[in-house]
């Protein structure tokens, strides 16, 4: 069996080269004629009642109306799942990546799985993470060692074997609550994807004019060799830096009181405590089992636990992230370069670092011309976080490097 790949993910500026054998995917969203990617894409969710009636469910797990609709537990129980129907797909599944959004309180927890159908069979179940915002009865972690002859999972995604693509898929929710303190799940997602390799063409840009949002800037530079222990410390930390960046921008995030509590660290203290919330939020998304912070769907659930809706996406091109700037809504983005590389399309001008296998960084705007304003967290302090990159290297690197993953976050309010 094929082993795992190794994806880009937050390991920031502590990677060093792009390696050549990472397919590219990306989403099939917006018209075909702006589109850098021709690679089929589809984002399912279930969020509402009627969503999660559509399912099964077994032991004490109970669906709730909350104004939108929720899974958790009947009174009393310690445990229940939610089984969705299968999902069948228009294309070869060969990539899939779930989000969730959940309330842990106490010590509850939930576990989130995968099967794939594959030419008329199902698979065993795969992990795709255990997740709790604290960690008092659990560490949230991915788990490792899923192949077999369905597939495998790296991480935080499904990979199919090459040339035994799937047809459909369905998720299972395990909610638990230890002491009878129940989760709340409020949506259950997947993107799935059949990646394809990107164009060497920029899309065309649907910006007539300059926008920039105003999204909080926050270095991971300025929080180097803190709290050691979670993924290697603040240079590696550009996932959990740039979700802060967002959740704060929605005025949300932890509280001062609980960032007060925050345990002790030498660095941390001999840099004054500067920017808590970056690692506060990199305590709250690190895998233990990945040993670091740029796990896709923990970022996400980490927004989610202050009320907001995120999850993890794909786009095929700028177009999509376009939309959501016009919207008021940054988007997190991974991506990867190599300024060293003789390859010019590796180049990104103007970045703080010359290379990256893996790295995360908001897309806060663009100009008139297309071109991305991003906060990118591997910058030297936090003013110098604002950035302006060409829009012909950034979508191209991004696309390459990531599939033309995001993380979205943003109000219930704001549709889509």
């Amino acid at each position: 069996m094929t082993p795992p790949p190794q994806r880009r993910r937050g390991f920031c500026v502590l990677a060093a080269t792009m390696s050549a054998g990472l397919v590219a995917s990306v989403v099939s969203m917006g018209s075909p004629a702006l589109a850098s990617s021709t690679t089929p894409i589809d984002f399912h969710a279930y969020t509402t009642v009627a969503d999660f009636d559509s399912g099964t469910l077994n032991g004490g797990a109970t669906i709730v109306d909350n104004g939108g609709g929720a899974l958790t537990l009947t009174a009393g129980a310690t445990t229940g799942t939610w089984t969705s129907p299968a999902y069948d797909l228009d294309f070869d599944l060969n990539e899939l990546v779930s989000s969730w959004q959940a309330a842990t309180p106490a010590d509850s927890w939930v576990k989130t799985e995968l099967s794939v159908e594959v030419n008329g069979q199902w698979s065993p179940w795969f992990v795709m993470g255990k997740w709790a915002f604290s960690q008092r009865q659990i560490k949230r972690t991915s788990v490792p060692g899923q192949n077999n002859d369905f597939g495998f999972v790296s991480i935080d995604t499904y990979f199919a074997h090459s040339g035994s693509p799937g047809q459909a898929y369905r998720l299972r929710e395990q909610l638990n609550a230890p002491s009878a303190i129940a989760p709340t799940v409020r949506q259950v997602a997947a993107t799935a994807s059949d990646p394809q390799e990107p164009d060497y063409t920029p899309s065309t840009t649907t910006m007539t004019h300059t926008i920039d949002l105003y999204v909080p800037q926050y270095s991971q530079e300025t929080h180097r060799k803190e709290y050691e222990a979670y993924g290697g410390g603040g240079e590696a930390w550009c996932s959990p830096t740039s979700t802060e960046m967002v959740v704060e921008y929605w005025h949300r995030g932890p509280t001062p009181e609980q960032l007060q509590h925050m345990p002790y660290d030498k660095t941390f203290e001999k840099h004054g405590r500067q920017d808590p919330t970056v690692d506060w939020a990199a305590l709250h998304t690190y895998d233990w089992n990945y040993g670091g912070t740029g796990n896709w769907p923990f970022n996400a659930a980490y927004a989610s636990h202050y009320g907001l809706d995120g999850s993890v996406r794909q786009y095929n091109s700028l177009v999509g992230l376009e939309g959501w700037i016009k919207k008021g809504v940054p988007v997190v983005v991974s991506i990867a370069w190599n300024n060293k590389s003789k390859d010019p399309h590796m180049h990104l001008d103007g970045s703080d670092i010359k290379s990256t296998g893996g790295h995360l960084m908001v897309v806060r705007g663009f100009t008139k011309d297309g071109d991305v304003i991003a906060n990118d967290p591997a910058s030297p302090t936090d003013a110098q976080v604002r950035h302006v990159y060409k829009r012909i290297q950034f979508e191209y690197l991004w696309l390459h490097a990531s599939n033309g993953m995001v993380y979205l976050i943003k109000p219930y309010r704001i549709a889509g």
